[in-house]
């Protein structure tokens, strides 16, 4: 009896040891705020491929140089990558026309870069303009725009991370309009 007692004691003193109520999980949208296609350039975008680090939906921050970690309880409503390839496609417009182009991007690094507050969100895109008929990339290039976080938070990190891709996208679109032009012979 005695040893039942104590087990029963010691179980309850156990669940009094564990803590109050944890975070609630919160999910953001990455959202450059892309409303209308504004390319005329004959280019379709394929679908954006990511670094293995941010190839998730988990929020990632750096609190000191040559460090990553992710934000608990944190997250994105779907992969980086996903949302970014779903905004470039609007951006530059529907499919290609006879003889388009094709753009393959590469998230680089999508990151909340805080060793003081409130820190600044960095994302990197590369991007490669390929001729689909004969594979050849015709350009490529390394995108990178930075905001600062409006908080010291996960949440003040992604009002950044919007505005850094909304820049970012204007980039890629006014280098695709550039570079898919005919070229004089």
């Amino acid at each position: 009896m005695k040893a039942v007692l104590g087990f029963l004691l010691a179980t309850s003193l156990a669940a009094c040891a564990i803590p109050g109520p944890r975070e609630p999980e919160r999910y953001f949208i990455l959202d450059a705020g892309i409303a209308a296609p504004r390319s005329g350039a004959p280019v379709v975008a394929t679908p954006t491929t990511a670094a293995s680090f941010y190839d998730t939906q988990d929020i990632a921050y750096s609190r000191a140089p040559g460090t990553r970690a992710y934000y608990r309880f944190n997250r994105w409503t779907e992969r980086p990558q996903r949302s970014i390839h779903g905004q470039l496609a609007a951006r530059l417009g529907g499919g290609p026309a006879k003889g388009g182009l094709r753009l393959d991007t590469n998230l680089d690094e999508i990151y909340h870069d805080a060793p003081e507050q409130p820190g600044t969100s960095r994302i990197a895109i590369t991007a490669e303009l390929v001729d689909p008929d004969s594979r050849t990339v015709l350009a490529r290039r390394t995108f990178s725009r930075s905001a600062p976080a409006a908080s010291y938070d996960a949440p003040g990190a992604v009002q950044g991370f919007n505005r850094a891709l909304a820049a970012l996208i204007g980039d890629i679109e006014a280098w695709v309009a550039v570079e898919a032009r005919p070229k004089p012979r």
